[in-house]
């Protein structure tokens, strides 16, 4: 679905009373919060989450597919560190933009591509100095930090790259804002512009229903109310997830009004 179908879908989960006293702004910012817990659900308790279950559990792979992303990060090496019995050079990348959660990471270090293994603050000590774990350029070690991960691993080599998969931050929804929407007129449109149908709209002698999207032809709007598409934004989780995602933001709406009954029945029907 696109924006303007998903406003739609809420309203109709909505009762058309209570949908009427809504802003734009209110449907962006509860459809936002409803694309957080959906994703968030399907990961699980923060307490138990585990990047791993995106592998195991192939419902999560298919419900948040769209948000996998891949990035190869040049590393920067940090001062090598000697203890008693080894030497390890802990190196760091830095999360993407977008980063929101770990999926798993590869490391190329002298030409040899070698999945890196996660570890903890208080295991690296123990590790650093373990004869048959110790950090190597063959086995290396990741842990998170505040600005992305350390890389532990062994002394000398070239750490070229690593392969960082990650779930990106969903994109913010958005139907755009009230004072975007276009009323018929003469010359309202840009011809070959792509627009979205807020009610029902006749352009260029054909009819679209609410949320149809249309390239113009010409310039003049006959009747109804569009956007541009390009003053919105959809949905970034599978088509599959929207529904449920218009019924959580609508349990939010209907609670927002007090309509406690109403946003329990819509609630039940999430997945």
């Amino acid at each position: 679905m696109n924006a303007i179908q998903t406003m739609n879908r809420v309203d109709f989960y909505n009762d058309s009373t209570r949908s009427a006293r809504f802003l734009f702004a209110d449907y962006n910012k509860t459809v936002n919060d409803a694309i957080k817990t959906y994703v968030d659900a399907k990961l699980g308790d923060e307490n138990q989450r585990d990047p791993k279950n995106l592998q195991w559990i192939q419902q999560i792979r298919d419900d948040l597919y769209t948000l996998l992303k891949l990035a190869t990060i040049t590393p920067t090496n940090g001062t090598v560190i000697t203890n008693r019995y080894y030497s390890a050079t802990p190196s760091h990348i830095n999360y993407p933009t977008d980063y929101f959660g770990f999926v798993s990471l590869n490391v190329l270090i002298d030409g040899f591509t070698d999945y890196s293994i996660p570890t903890s603050y208080n295991e690296i000590g123990p590790l650093l100095k373990d004869s048959f774990r110790h950090p190597t350029n063959l086995k290396t070690y990741y842990n998170e930090d505040a600005t992305g991960h350390t890389v532990w691993r062994g002394v000398g080599g070239t750490f070229t790259s690593a392969a960082l998969e990650y779930l990106k931050q969903p994109l913010t929804f958005s139907i755009g804002s009230e004072n975007q929407i276009i009323a018929p007129g003469g010359a309202v449109l840009t011809n070959g512009s792509s627009y979205i149908t807020v009610e029902v709209s006749v352009q260029n002698a054909v009819t679209y229903q609410i949320g149809d999207q249309f390239t113009a032809v010409g310039t003049a709007l006959t009747s109804g109310l569009v956007i541009l598409a390009s003053n919105t934004v959809s949905i970034d989780l599978p088509e599959k997830a929207h529904d449920d995602i218009a019924k959580m933001a609508s349990a939010i709406m209907l609670k927002v009004t007090s309509n406690y009954p109403a946003s329990e029945a819509v609630q039940q029907e999430v997945k």
